[in-house]
Formats: C-alpha cells, sequence, structure tokens
C-alpha cells in the first residue's frame, strides 16, 4: 500500500511540476508584427509624467528613425497612474484593421467604429464597455532613465 501511495505522490508531483511551467500565451485578434520604438527629448520628457501618452502612427507627416517598426496600427506607449511605463498596438480588437485606430485620452482608449473602450489607468489595457473581449495587443516597454524603448 505504501508503494502505492508513494508512485501516485511522485507522479502528482510530476504533472504538477509540468503544469507550472507552462506559460498562458495572451491570444490576440491583432496580427503580430515587428515594435520598435525609442522615445528621445520632449516625447521622453512627456512620457515620464503619469497619466500621460503618445501615439506614433507611421502614416502621420512625421519623420521617424529609419529604424523605427510601429506594430500592426500603430504603438501607444503610456505612463499609468502607478507609474508605471507600458506600450500596445492603436487597432482595436474588435474591428483588427490598420484603418480603425482606438482614440486616447487618458485613461481611456476608445474605438470609434465599435465603441469599445478600453482602461489605461493601470496597465491592463482592459475594455470597460462596447463589445471587446480582449485587451489591446500589449508590447514590451522599458524606461532606461534616458529613452522609453518600446519592443516586440
Amino acid at each position: 500500500m505504501k508503494g502505492f501511495l508513494r508512485r501516485h505522490q511522485l507522479l502528482l508531483l510530476l504533472l504538477l511540476t509540468i503544469c507550472s511551467c507552462t506559460e498562458l500565451e495572451e491570444k490576440s485578434s491583432i496580427p503580430d508584427h515587428e515594435v520598435y520604438i525609442k522615445t528621445f527629448g520632449n516625447d521622453y520628457t512627456t512620457l515620464r509624467i503619469a497619466g500621460n501618452s503618445i501615439s506614433y502612427i507611421p502614416s502621420q507627416n512625421s519623420v521617424y528613425p529609419t529604424n523605427f517598426r510601429f506594430g500592426f496600427g500603430g504603438v501607444l506607449i503610456y505612463r499609468d497612474m502607478e507609474d508605471k511605463i507600458h506600450a500596445c498596438d492603436l487597432a482595436c480588437p474588435v474591428e483588427a484593421t490598420r484603418n480603425i485606430l482606438v482614440e486616447v485620452k487618458m485613461p481611456f482608449a476608445t474605438c470609434p467604429s465599435c465603441g469599445s473602450k478600453f482602461d489605461l489607468t493601470f496597465g491592463f489595457a482592459s475594455p470597460c464597455e462596447g463589445p471587446a473581449k480582449e485587451t489591446l495587443k500589449k508590447y514590451n516597454a522599458i524606461d532606461n532613465g534616458t529613452a522609453i524603448i518600446a519592443s516586440y
């Protein structure tokens, strides 16, 4: 009987170990695209303040460095109310097109087409109104003390 219990305990322990090592990847209706944006100067100063944001959209008449990559619909970099930096795609996950981008008025981002509203207050970019069921697609964001780098 002792051997039977010991074998099942080892099997249970092995199963728990395997399950705890798997990482759940958040699925997104927004396709994967390269992201690389590095802020300097006025953009960096703006993003040092909690509640501020900057949108980077390649179709605007702005000049960006050639190594910038704008994700699928453009990139929103923002500092939440807890002073943490975040980045996400500007494309609405309901519409999933580059032609319909959320409009940002901190602490919310709203889709002008479907009406989905996303809460940016604490960096989750979670839907809080409308038909959206998933968050805005998130990217890595780091403040290294002299620049903010968003990447994916």
